[in-house]
Formats: structure tokens, sequence, C-alpha cells
């Protein structure tokens, strides 16, 4: 995970970003303190003196990777959101509107599995991990929930019938194809079958605000 920061990061970030590139590279398995240490250019015991414990090296590491990959600042998830805004402002013809929203979401799928693969490698580990880990998993479930609040308050402006209802499905449906797309390790298999994944999503939204636009 590339990590930019005004000012050079101090040992405990410098730590974070190491065990995030054990992650990426290693998995979960490969975050000790001695590796984390290494990779990070700082002695054994510095990872000990921040971290009481590779739970709490794992659950710090995420709220750090959590706070700099927020999906709120996604071009294209931004873009999905002004297109709803605009919707309601200028009364976009309604054609118009789902061409431009199921454009979006198309790119914003292949973004997260393509332009974000590093990103969404390290997202599957700590989900993996969180089945074990009580402070991550709570850590998780809370990321979780603000990302479908992001949801709820779109499909709440778009006015359908169950906006909390179609922004759980709607996530579920996410998290299930980028992982799905995540598994398929050829990548012209990937991106045939990461076609038919943005088709799925596609057909998802139309069929959730073709009756309310």
């Amino acid at each position: 995970m590339e990590v930019t920061s005004k000012k050079a990061p101090d040992a405990k970030e410098r730590i974070l970003i190491a065990t995030l590139k054990v992650i990426k590279e290693k998995g979960m398995r490969g975050v000790r303190h001695r590796a984390v240490a290494a990779e990070a250019g700082v002695s054994l015991g510095s990872t000990t003196y921040h971290f009481k414990d590779i739970e709490d090296l794992i659950s710090s590491t995420f709220i750090y990777w959590h706070e700099n990959q927020d999906v709120g600042e996604n071009p294209h998830f931004i873009s999905i959101s002004e297109d709803v805004e605009n919707l309601i402002k200028t009364k976009t013809d309604k054609q118009v509107f789902i061409e431009k929203l199921l454009e979006d979401c198309d790119k914003f799928f292949k973004d997260q599995v393509f332009e974000k693969e590093d990103e969404r490698l390290i997202e599957l580990a700590f989900h993996n991990e969180a089945l074990r880990n009580e402070k991550l998993s709570a850590l998780l479930l809370s990321s979780w929930k603000r990302e479908i609040i992001r949801l709820v308050n779109l499909f709440q402006i778009l006015g359908t019938d169950e906006p909390e209802s179609d922004a759980e499905v709607t996530f579920a449906l996410i998290m299930q194809l980028e992982k799905r797309a995540m598994l398929i390790k050829d990548t012209e298999e990937q991106r045939v079958a990461c076609e038919r994944m943005g088709q799925v999503l596609k057909r998802h939204i139309l069929m959730l605000v073709k009756d309310v636009i």
C-alpha cells in the first residue's frame, strides 16, 4: 500500500506501513514482530513498545489502512453521489440518468478490482483475521456500517421503498463480486469475469431505480 505523508513517517507509522506490506505479500500469518521490524527498519523493541501484542498491531494497522482508503473518497463513488444529487436538482431525463448511474457503478467496481487490487488483498486478509480477533471484528463491523450508511443516503435520495434493505443487499453484492474477482488469478479470465460481474451489478441497480425515477 502506498501511503503519502506531508512529513516523514515516525517509527510507529513506519511499523504500520510495514505491516500492510507484510500482509499483502505474506498474509496475516507473516505478521510477526520480528518480520515487521525488519521491514520497517526499526528495532524489535520498537514494535513491542508501540503495540502490546500481534492482535493490537493488526487492529491498529486496520484503522490506519481504513483511514487511508476511504471509499467515500473514491472518484467513481463521488461521481455516483453527484449524479444522484444532480438528478434531484435538474430533473434529469430518466433514461439518461440510469445510463450514467450504471456507467459510474461499472467504473467503481472495476476500479476496486483492477486499480486497487493490493487494497482488496489486504481487505480480504483483514476479513479473515476478524473471525478470530475480537477487536478487529468490532472495527470491521463498524466500518461496514459506515459504508452502508453512505448507500442508505443514496437510496433515500432516490426514493426507493426500503433504502436500508436496498443498501444492505447492494453492499453485500459488491463485497461478494469483489471477492469472486480476486479469487481468479489469470488476468484475462479475471477481466472476462469482471465484465460479467459488472453486468450483474448493473442489473441489480437497474431493478432498484427503474420504478422510482
